[in-house]
């Protein structure tokens, strides 16, 4: 189980960072709307969602409300040119003020990896608008974020005794280039 089910892991989340990157810059005018083919979470996926919520407020210091965030499942090229405008590797994704996306091969009542995916991005929700990333540059601000979403996301996985992990790929956040960039 430990290198192929790290495989998956990493197939599950592979780009998520690039994309979850470009989802607070170069996206945001695709994702002015829900796709067509996304399905609303149903209420059957709702009493998952709240344990996950309750989970990241034992593994954290986020506090949940009671209102849950949209989740919608959605073909995976759907999901792919909401969030990353071309094919990517991404299943999973926060977009602030729509709701999270799910690819709708993932089973998060069932699969402890999916379900770790689902968590990682509802600790994104909860991250939104946060007070303690006001003082950060933007870079810094969405790869602290990340850290910290999985950081989380591998508690839970722990937590529940699975021994698959989800990787963090800092080469993705490359604040040093962004910041140098941006300067005359």
């Amino acid at each position: 189980m430990g290198q192929i089910a790290g495989d998956a892991i990493r197939a599950r989340v592979g780009l998520l960072l690039f994309c979850v990157a470009t989802l607070s810059t170069a996206t945001t005018l695709a994702q002015n709307s829900t796709p067509a083919e996304a399905t609303p979470g149903t209420p059957w996926l709702d009493p998952t969602i709240r344990l996950l919520l309750h989970a990241i407020e034992r593994l954290s210091d986020y506090r949940a409300s009671e209102a849950l965030p949209p989740v919608y499942q959605l073909p995976q090229r759907a999901l792919e040119a909401k969030v990353c405008n071309e094919p990517c590797n991404v299943s999973a994704a926060y977009v602030p003020r729509e709701g999270i996306y799910l690819a709708e091969n993932l089973d998060p009542i069932h699969d402890p990896a999916d379900r770790a995916a689902l968590l990682h991005e509802l600790v994104h929700y909860l991250q939104q608008g946060h007070p303690k990333f006001k003082h950060m540059a933007p870079c810094e601000r969405e790869r602290t974020k990340e850290q910290e979403a999985y950081a989380i996301q591998n508690a839970y996985l722990e937590q529940i005794g699975s021994e698959q992990r989800a990787v963090f790929y800092d080469g993705e956040f490359d604040c040093e280039e962004a910041h140098s960039s941006s300067s005359p």
